[in-house]
């Protein structure tokens, strides 16, 4: 049993290292997804013309390291962050997804769902889980659910944005250094 528990942690980054190098580029199911993403529920950080689209799991250690990758950049060079709350990886998730939606504030709840990663007997994001998912608040992670797989994505965090040519580019996982980071975000139109 053991080994079936560990064996996804180890092949995990090696996965997302993969696919953060090859993924990046014009696909057209995202750019059907991103015509789509004024249907979505969405936390935005920012403003700005220059838009990140990132599907996110509150559970998702990768999507944790790009929030903190990304804090120097948010409203900066008119950047703006479009996070996207999916429950794809865990039980947890949906109701942690739920507690941001669900909240007064949904960004001060984001904030608080990854300021206070890991924290407390619930690992992962660090929000308080909701004790009771809305039917309306169901329907909006599920909504969110869909478009992530109509972008003809497997995995968190998935990112969508329109290069400076008007691209649709799409990369699933975080990129994997820096530099990459960098590029990435210059490459926004």
């Amino acid at each position: 049993m053991r080994r079936r528990q560990f064996f996804p942690l180890v092949l995990a980054p090696a996965l997302y290292a993969l696919v953060g190098r090859t993924a990046l580029a014009q696909n057209t199911a995202a750019a059907r997804a991103l015509a789509e993403i004024g249907k979505a529920t969405v936390i935005t950080e920012g403003s700005g013309p220059r838009v990140l689209t990132l599907f996110f799991d509150a559970n998702c250690p990768y999507c944790h390291e790009l929030y903190k990758a990304l804090r120097p950049d948010v409203g900066n060079n008119g950047l703006q962050l479009r996070w996207v709350p999916v429950a794809v990886l865990t039980p947890s998730s949906l109701t942690k997804g739920a507690a941001m939606l669900q909240a007064t504030d949904p960004l001060a709840a984001f904030h608080d769902n990854e300021n206070n990663w890991n924290f407390g007997d619930s690992p992962g994001g660090g929000i308080k889980p909701a004790k009771t998912v809305l039917p309306a608040t169901r329907a909006k992670l599920d909504a969110n659910n869909a478009l992530l797989q109509a972008a003809g994505s497997f995995g968190v965090p998935t990112l969508l944005w329109r290069n400076r040519q008007g691209q649709v580019m799409i990369q699933v996982g975080p990129p994997s250094n820096e530099a990459k980071l960098r590029a990435l975000l210059q490459s926004i139109g």
